[in-house]
C-alpha cells in the first residue's frame, strides 16, 4: 500500500501540480472511495514534505546605497573661535553589495566602497577610489551554527561598544573570525581577529599608521527570557602592541551586559559595564560605564527616550597609579552624545575626567513619510579636573540637536539637521580651545540623501 500511495503521491506532483489541485483530488478519491480518510491523510503529510524539499533555497542579490550629505560646520567635533571659519562641503559615499546565501549551507558578502568629498580628486585623476568594504564567507556547520570569515562589520547590542559607525563616510568593519549560534531564545557571537602590518617572515610586530588594536576577542550573547525580558551579555579583550617589546600584548578587557524590559507601550533598560586589565598605553585600569533608561511610546507613535550615560573617570590631582577613564571601545558617539560629536573620544575628550550625560529624546511622526526628532543632552565632569591647580566647574554645557525625516518610499530617505551648543569655559578647558571659544555657540547643520534599492534579486534551486 506504501508504495501504491508513493506512485500515486508521484502522479500528484506531476500532472496537478500546486496544492489546491492535489488537495481538489485528493477529496475526489475519497468520494469515490479509492482512498480512504487516513489514506488520504498519508498522501498530503508526504506530499507537503516533498513541497518543503523543494522549495527554493538559494537567494543572490545585489544591492545598491548612494549617500550624498552636505554639512555646514560651524563648531562641529571642535569649538569655534575668533580666528576660525565655518566649513561647507560634499560627502559622498557609495556601495555596491552582493549577497549570495544558501540556506544552512553557505553566506556570502562582497561590499564594494568608494567615499569621498567633492572636489578632492582631479576630474582627469585615474588613481583608483573603490576599497573593498565587506568580504566575508559564512559556511554553516549545521542550522543553529555558523562561521563568519574575512571582513565584517561587529555591530553589537546598541552599538555604544561596537558599532558599523554607519554616519562617517567610510564606515567600520573588522578583520574577524565570527563564531555565530542562534536558537529560538538565544544567540551568540564569537569574534577572534590578530592584525599585522604585512606578511612577515619573524615575529608579530604590529606597526599600522594609525591606532588599533593587536588582538581582539568578543563574545556577545542575547537571551530572551520571555517576551518581555531580555538579557544581554558582552564580553571583550582587546590588546594594544606595548611600545618597548613588540612581543608583549597590553590586554584591555570590558566585562557587563544589559537587561531589557518591555510592556505594550512602556521599556525600560538599564547596562551596565566594568572594564580592567591595561590601557593602551599599559597603565592599570579600573573603570565602569553605566546607562539607565526609559521609553515610552504614545498611541499616536509618539516616542519620548528618557536616560543618562555614566562614565567613570580619575580626579586630575589624585596621583592615582591606576587609570579610571573608561573607553566606549569602538561603538559610535554619534547617537549618544549629541551630533555635534564634540564628546566621541573617551577618555582622552574629556580630560580623563568621566562624564554624566542625561538626555531626552523625543520623535514625532508627522504622516506615514514625515518624522521630527529632537535631542536634548547635558554634559557634566564625573570627577574633578583641575587646571593650573584650581578646580573647574564641572558643569561643560548644554546641546540640542533636530532633524526631520522624510521617506517617500521604501528605498528613498532625506535626513536634514540642525545641531547648536551652549558650552562653558570648562568644556573650552576640557577641549584645550582656543581661549574664548566658550563665548561662541557651536553650529551644525546637514542635508543628506540616501539611496538604497535592491538592484536584483533572484530565488533559485
Amino acid at each position: 500500500m506504501k508504495k501504491a500511495l508513493l506512485i500515486l503521491f508521484v502522479l500528484l506532483i506531476h500532472y496537478y501540480g500546486n496544492a489546491q489541485n492535489t488537495n481538489d483530488l485528493i477529496n475526489l478519491l475519497i468520494e469515490n472511495k479509492t482512498l480512504t480518510q487516513n489514506q488520504a491523510d498519508s498522501v498530503r503529510a508526504e506530499y507537503a514534505i516533498k513541497q518543503q524539499a523543494a522549495l527554493p533555497d538559494k537567494k543572490f542579490r545585489i544591492d545598491l546605497e548612494f549617500r550624498p550629505r552636505t554639512e555646514y560646520r560651524n563648531g562641529y567635533k571642535q569649538l569655534p573661535n575668533d580666528t576660525t571659519t565655518a566649513a561647507f562641503f560634499t560627502g559622498q559615499r557609495t556601495r555596491l553589495s552582493f549577497s549570495y546565501v544558501n540556506d544552512y549551507k553557505l553566506a556570502t558578502q562582497f561590499t564594494l566602497q568608494d567615499s569621498r568629498i567633492w572636489g578632492q580628486y582631479e576630474p582627469k585623476n585615474t588613481i583608483a577610489t573603490v576599497q573593498i568594504f565587506e568580504a566575508w564567507a559564512e559556511p554553516y556547520i549545521n542550522e543553529n551554527f555558523s562561521i563568519r570569515v574575512g571582513r565584517q562589520r561587529l555591530s553589537f547590542d546598541n552599538q555604544r561598544l561596537f558599532s558599523e559607525n554607519n554616519w562617517t563616510l567610510t564606515g567600520a568593519v573588522h578583520d574577524a573570525l565570527n563564531f555565530r549560534y542562534n536558537i529560538d531564545k538565544l544567540s551568540s557571537d564569537l569574534a577572534f581577529a590578530f592584525n599585522q602590518t604585512t606578511d612577515q617572515v619573524t615575529g608579530t610586530s604590529y606597526k599600522p599608521t594609525f591606532t588599533n588594536y593587536k588582538f581582539l576577542a568578543v563574545n556577545y550573547l542575547v537571551y530572551k527570557l520571555n517576551k518581555k525580558i531580555t538579557l544581554t551579555g558582552l564580553n571583550s579583550s582587546d590588546g594594544y602592541q606595548n611600545t618597548t617589546n613588540p612581543e608583549k600584548i597590553n590586554y584591555r578587557f570590558t566585562d557587563g551586559g544589559r537587561v531589557e524590559f518591555q510592556s505594550n507601550s512602556f521599556y525600560a533598560t538599564f547596562s551596565g559595564y566594568y572594564q580592567w586589565g591595561r590601557d593602551e598605553k599599559g597603565t592599570p585600569l579600573s573603570a565602569w560605564y553605566i546607562q539607565p533608561e526609559i521609553r515610552y511610546t504614545s498611541p499616536g507613535k509618539l516616542v519620548a527616550r528618557l536616560g543618562v550615560e555614566v562614565f567613570s573617570g580619575s580626579d586630575s590631582k589624585s596621583g592615582s597609579a591606576t587609570d579610571h577613564g573608561f573607553s566606549a571601545l569602538y561603538g559610535t558617539g554619534h547617537s549618544f552624545n549629541g551630533s555635534l560629536d564634540l564628546i566621541t573620544k573617551f577618555p582622552s575628550e574629556t580630560g580623563n575626567a568621566g562624564l554624566i550625560n542625561p538626555y531626552l529624546i523625543v520623535t514625532e511622526p508627522i504622516n506615514t513619510k514625515w518624522e521630527l526628532r529632537s535631542d536634548f543632552h547635558t554634559f557634566s565632569l564625573m570627577e574633578n579636573y583641575y587646571k593650573s591647580n584650581v578646580k573647574i566647574d564641572k558643569y561643560l554645557g548644554f546641546e540640542n540637536d533636530w532633524l526631520l525625516g522624510f521617506k517617500p518610499n521604501s528605498f528613498t530617505k532625506v535626513d536634514i539637521g540642525f545641531s547648536y551648543a551652549l558650552v562653558t569655559e570648562s568644556f573650552e578647558i576640557i577641549k584645550k580651545a582656543a581661549t574664548g571659544s566658550y563665548k561662541h555657540k557651536p553650529t551644525w547643520a546637514f542635508v543628506s540623501l540616501t539611496l538604497k534599492p535592491q538592484l536584483f534579486n533572484a530565488i533559485f534551486k
